[in-house]
């Protein structure tokens, strides 16, 4: 978190680690299952972005969950710990936005965006329900499917960058299968950021105990270079 700060991206996203991460590829998955046999759960993760804060960092910091995590913790629990912490965002990925109104209540009264995922396939008359809900960015995905080295739908992306644009002044973030300079620069002038996450979990993977700060870093200054950043 420290080198991508210093390197300067735009925001972090941290994940909370999650028995049964469907909306996530191999890479975060092995990445989680190694977390939660640790014992790492929502209040570690909460807790790594108020030792962050501590060190004097302020890049924005999206936390993404699924609705389990932040059901165990206490709903007004995790808002509020969260947002003390020093949490600008929450990304439920489960939760739609016009379901579980007291969760989605709890976080924007403790002052958390609300970040919401637009995919190739959501329906015209969908994404302004979704827009509503959505605060601080719209992540807009790729492709169908799950993070990492996956298939799925893309459908006209540049499409539906310019649909959600039409709708919303929020900036747009692109993830899902992001993970390369290539990748990133093939967005450059249509999205406002790209998200990539489990190219970071295949740097860290290649050797946990030596070295992985750096390979992240390296990673984090490349996509940053290609973005014009």
């Amino acid at each position: 978190m420290r080198g991508m700060a210093e390197s300067g991206a735009l925001a972090l996203e941290v994940g909370v680690p999650f028995s049964d991460p469907i909306a996530d590829g191999a890479e975060i998955q092995r990445a989680s299952e190694w977390a939660v046999r640790q014992g790492v759960g929502a209040a570690d993760a909460i807790e790594l972005v108020r030792a962050f804060r501590a060190d004097g960092f302020e890049t924005p910091v999206v936390v993404m969950t699924y609705a389990n995590p932040v059901l165990a913790m206490g709903v007004a629990n995790f808002a509020s710990s969260a947002s003390a912490a020093g949490v600008d965002g929450v990304l439920i990925s489960d939760v739609p936005p016009d379901e579980s109104a007291e969760m989605w209540r709890a976080l924007v009264d403790a002052g958390l965006e609300t970040v919401l995922l637009v995919a190739p396939t959501t329906p015209a008359e969908r994404l302004p329900v979704i827009l509503e809900r959505c605060r601080g960015f719209v992540y807009c995905l790729a492709r169908t499917g799950v993070t990492g080295r996956s298939a799925g739908e893309s459908g006209d992306l540049r499409q539906r960058i310019a649909e959600v644009r039409a709708l919303t002044t929020l900036p747009i973030a692109v993830g899902f299968g992001i993970s390369t300079p290539d990748q990133a620069a093939a967005l450059r002038g249509s999205a406002d950021a790209v998200i990539v996450g489990a190219a970071f979990m295949r740097a860290i993977a290649e050797d946990p105990e030596r070295g992985a700060d750096a390979r992240v870093t390296a990673l984090a200054r490349s996509l940053e270079a290609a973005l014009g950043a």
